[in-house]
């Protein structure tokens, strides 16, 4: 069993492989971060660094949970899930690379590998 394949069973009660115009749509929504060179551009965002994700949702920054994950791994294809299912499989999520974007169209985080801490940015001042 891949990494994938362990993450994927982990999130299987809300997890969806995003495949044609869904796919091109959320990686135009990437796009609307500034992002460059396989990374985000946090020095032209407000953000703010985490412990772990249950910060960010208790901070109730998201109001909308559903969101994608794309990880700098070809092997892993571009998913979408529910940020409470990450939070509770953190573990699973984070292992498939040590570079992973978690977005939707009003947050982007990354985990700040290797530590177990994550950087939000949010389309809003709400930080």
């Amino acid at each position: 069993m891949t990494l994938f394949d362990e993450c994927k069973e982990a999130l299987l009660v809300d997890f969806n492989i995003v495949i044609g115009d869904e796919e091109r749509k959320a990686i135009d929504m990437l796009y609307n971060y500034p992002v460059a060179a396989g990374g985000v551009l946090w020095k032209e965002m407000k953000y703010r660094d985490y412990d772990d994700l249950y910060g960010v949702l208790n901070a109730n920054l998201v109001k909308n949970h559903d969101v994608f994950v794309l990880a700098d791994d070809a092997d892993v294809p571009l998913f979408r899930t529910n940020i409470k299912l990450i939070a509770e499989n953190v573990y699973d999520v984070t292992a498939l690379s040590p570079k992973l974007f978690i977005y939707n169209d009003e947050i982007i985080i990354q985990p700040l590998f290797p530590s177990e801490s994550f950087r939000v940015g949010l389309r809003s001042d709400n930080l």
